[in-house]
């Protein structure tokens, strides 16, 4: 879409460093005659800034074009103007808080003609830091110079170029600007444009010198990726049209942009001058309330190309508009426009035509669009060809067809890189031959004026089979059934037929198949394979087929190491080219064999040994295992715990035989006891010396008989009898002094435990004291010279010494519960009871556990109270000492 955007506002930020007040300016001057020229010196300023003010005076200088200063020249303030905001686009909100300010220095000096010319120039900082596309900006000013051309040819006759309008210093974030920054000559000199580097200079350590150095002048120093053509960084388009001074900004970056722009002065073909002018572009994102916009012709739903047909439907995409006015540009007539919001209109007749939406036509907001529309009738081309056919001696023939368009269509043909021809330009092309079964694209292109359609086909052609028959690895080993391998290719159907003769059922038309034959022998295998009709080819090869093998072998076992002698008949099938081969092991002999059946194979080691018999022809090998067992001569021996014998005594005995078979087992004891048990237990009763006889029977293997019998084999020692009396079985903690007397019987050591905080004695008849209470249980241990032990057991109740205090009392006369006294079922050694009221007053004491507290204090009766007791006592227990009772009792008359 093309689209003016008008002018939008004259603004600039605020800068906030000191003197941050630069917007932009320029030199240009007249040329008054008698060596006088009017300079004018326009300087623009941010009035909403904290930045210095204007000079006052401006410091301006003369140098000669080599650069030698001249004079130095003070030039009046002449004011100042501040510029409204110009905002003509009534469709978009224009900002508020924007001043900018102009002051135009004029000053008249004479410059006699010079071989160099003159260069005049002002310097002026400082930008502000919140410029985005120079380096180190709040440090960066700006000079701007006039040139007064050298006096040859009177070319220092001469009044420079002047800009006619200042551009808007705020443009819109994505919004295209179209802005007329031409000049006009007073003298008719010829002028071009482009964008340049503007100059620096001062600094904010001098920001405004005077007077200014020499030329020449450092420019700006561009940051990142910013340049003088690409001022408003990547993303973002700005360009001037070099003769015309239209400049075109596409902005797509926010932010605050220096930018430079030099008007060139030509006289004769000779550069004569120049004036650049420095400023500033600010980008922010507008308040656009109305926009107009139509979408391009080839990105309309719909569109395919310029040849498809007269109609046209319009994509309308514009915003914040209630009504519309089209003109769809068809010249001579008044009748080609809309009012409705994305019309349908049909053309005349093919051409190019400039459409115009004019978005809320008549009223003080309103905007408008222009779209270029191509129309051309519909056209459409096509071909055939006779298509899958045999890639063997493959050619086509390929006709085109015209859908929709003239007989003057043109066509190209593209058969892709394996076609031989490849091009042409032909209606219709035949005998095209491919090399390469896959890839084939055929593209036709038929065109005529703007109009162009293409087709695209591909060609599908059967490959040429290649049947190749794969056999099973070691495929002489696998027997009368076998699985055949298809590693053909470019195929995708297939028949077997496997060469049995005399039947016709021996075929298949699997991949893989799976074939059992009837028998040995030589058989040609046939395998055809198509990938499509007509396209087919034949492969044979013979197999050889053998009958399987199959091992295995019978023998005898389990025989005795003395006498063993097997016999071992193979049974094998298989092919009459088999070899056999026996392995029996070193222990054998022979170890090994060759024939079928091997007899009188002897071993001369008992235990389990492998054999093996192997079948084999050409590389095919099978296999058979098993193992024979020889029996060892059995081996006799027992043996018991090497430990203290006391009658009676459990006598575990251990079975030392050994035989890889169970074997029968006869004990003999001495004792008159015998068993059959492999590991008996027998119990011995009675002391004495005894002899022990084991038999053992094998009934297997090497059978025999074997007897053992160990003379004086077991000791049995006779047993201590434990046993004591004591004196008292029942008595109190006062009286717990207990005599203990020794009736044991065949003991030489005695041990008493008293069952009492480990205490014991080895006294035959010794005295103990409890000293505490309850159940205990004194234990008796004797023994006698050969180690021998036993033991006994009594028990004794002691009773213990109890105190109990009741916690009411009731002294009102009769015959219950009128005493208050502790029960104490021992006399205690001491005694100690006092009571006491609730303010601490003893109303009653008593060293007699015997004696009752009635109720009274001082022969009065004491009120219905609790009253306290504190009771401190020393029981009868042996050593015991002092214990104190404290508690409450209460009193209820």
């Amino acid at each position: 879409m093309r689209k003016n955007l008008i002018l939008l506002f004259l603004l600039i930020w605020a800068l906030p460093s000191q003197a941050s007040h630069i917007v932009g300016g320029e030199i240009y001057y007249d040329y008054l005659g008698g060596n006088n020229y009017k300079f004018y010196i326009a300087i623009y300023r941010d009035c909403a800034s904290t930045g210095a003010s204007y000079d006052s005076p401006l410091p301006l200088s003369v140098f000669t074009g080599t650069g030698i200063r001249i004079s130095d020249h003070d030039v009046s303030f002449p004011g100042s103007v501040v510029l409204p905001i110009i905002f003509n686009n009534p469709c978009i909100t224009a900002p508020t808080g924007i001043c900018t300010e102009r002051a135009i220095y004029t000053v008249i000096l004479n410059l006699p003609p010079s071989v160099s010319g003159y260069i005049v120039a002002y310097q002026r900082c400082c930008r502000g830091p919140n410029i985005t596309n120079l380096v180190n900006p709040d440090d960066t000013g700006l000079t701007i110079k006039a040139i007064i051309p050298p006096g040859g040819q009177n070319q220092y006759i001469n009044s420079s170029a002047r800009f006619v309008n200042y551009p808007p210093l705020v443009i819109c974030n994505n919004e295209d600007l179209n802005f007329d920054h031409s000049a006009t000559d007073p003298d008719g000199d010829s002028l071009s444009y482009e964008l340049v580097t503007p100059h620096a200079g001062a600094n904010s350590m001098n920001p405004a010198p005077n007077p200014i150095p020499n030329p020449p002048y450092p420019n700006v120093t561009w940051g990142g990726s910013f340049s003088q053509a690409v001022p408003l960084g990547p993303g973002s388009t700005t360009t001037i049209d070099p003769l015309t001074g239209q400049l075109f900004v596409d902005a797509n970056n926010l932010g605050l942009y220096v930018v430079g722009i030099r008007v060139n002065e030509w006289r004769n073909g000779v550069l004569i001058s120049y004036v650049t002018r420095d400023f500033l572009f600010r980008v922010v994102n507008c308040n656009v309330q109305l926009s107009a916009i139509v979408t391009e012709q080839e990105n309309t739903p719909g569109f395919i190309s310029y040849c498809q047909g007269l109609s046209f439907t319009f994509d309308n995409q514009s915003f914040g508009a209630t009504s519309y006015y089209w003109d769809f540009g068809v010249t001579g007539i008044t009748t080609d426009n809309s009012t409705a919001f994305e019309p349908t209109y049909t053309y005349p007749q093919p051409g190019t035509y400039q459409v115009m939406l004019v978005a809320n036509p008549g009223w003080p907001c309103t905007d408008t669009a222009y779209i270029d529309l191509i129309l051309e009738n519909p056209f459409q081309v096509d071909f055939n060809f006779i298509d899958s056919t045999c890639f063997i001696d493959n050619t086509l023939d390929f006709n085109s067809q015209i859908i929709n368009g003239p007989p003057t269509t043109q066509f190209s043909w593209d058969f892709g890189p394996n076609a031989t021809p490849a091009t042409s330009t032909a209606a219709n092309v035949s005998n095209v031959a491919f090399s390469s079964s896959t890839g084939n694209v055929v593209t036709l292109i038929g065109t005529y004026n703007v109009c162009a359609d293409t087709i695209s086909k591909t060609v599908f052609f059967y490959d040429k089979p290649n049947p190749q028959v794969g056999f099973q690895t070691n495929h002489e080993c696998v027997g009368y059934t076998q699985t055949f391998a298809n590693n053909s290719t470019g195929s995708n159907s297939y028949s077997w037929d496997f060469g049995v003769p005399g039947i016709t059922t021996d075929v298949s038309t699997a991949v893989s198949p799976t074939y059992t034959f009837p028998a040995e022998g030589t058989y040609p295998i046939t395998l055809i394979a198509s990938s499509g009709p007509n396209c087919t080819d034949t492969s044979i090869q013979n197999i050889t087929i053998y009958e399987p093998l199959t091992v295995s072998f019978t023998h005898n076992d389990s025989l005795c190491v003395t006498s063993n002698s097997f016999n071992f008949v193979g049974n094998v099938t298989g092919p009459s080219i088999t070899t056999y081969s026996w392995e029996f092991g070193n222990q054998a002999n022979p170890s090994n064999a060759t024939s079928l059946n091997v007899n009188n194979v002897v071993f001369d080691t008992s235990g389990v040994f492998p054999v093996t018999l192997t079948a084999s022809f050409l590389n095919c090998s099978e296999s058979a295992s098993s193992s024979v067992f020889i029996f060892s001569v059995p081996t006799i021996g027992f043996t018991i715990s090497d430990e203290l014998k006391c009658e009676p005594y459990p006598a575990q005995f251990i079975n030392l035989s050994q035989y890889e078979a169970p074997l029968l087992n006869y004990w003999t004891f001495g004792d008159g006891g015998t068993s059959t048990q492999v590991n008996p237990l027998h119990v011995y009763q009675t002391a004495g010396i005894y002899s022990v006889e084991l038999t053992i029977i094998s009934t297997i293997g090497c059978i025999d008989t074997f007897s053992l019998i160990q003379q004086d084999f077991i000791t049995i020692h006779p047993k201590p009898i434990a046993g004591f009396s004591v004196d008292k079985t029942e008595t109190t903690i006062c009286d717990s002094e207990v005599q203990f007397t020794d009736l044991s019987q065949g003991a030489t050591h005695i041990t008493y435990f008293f069952n009492e905080l480990g205490s014991g004695s080895t006294d035959p008849n010794p005295i103990h004291t409890y000293f505490t209470d309850g159940m205990h249980y004194p234990k008796q241990i004797v023994f006698n010279q050969f180690g021998c032990s036993d033991t006994t057991f009594k028990s004794i109740a002691i009773e213990p010494f109890v105190v109990y205090v009741p916690n009411t009392f009731t002294p009102d006369g009769n015959e219950f519960n009128n005493d208050f006294y502790p029960k104490v079922g021992l006399e205690p050694v001491e005694w100690d009871m006092k009571i006491f009221n609730r303010w601490g007053e003893t109303v009653y004491q008593s060293t007699n556990f015997e004696e009752h507290w009635d109720g009274t204090f001082s022969g009065l009766p004491c009120k219905n109270d609790t009253y306290s007791y504190v009771i401190r006592y020393v029981s009868c227990a042996p050593y015991a000492n002092a214990e104190v009772i404290t508690g409450h009792v209460t009193l209820l008359r």
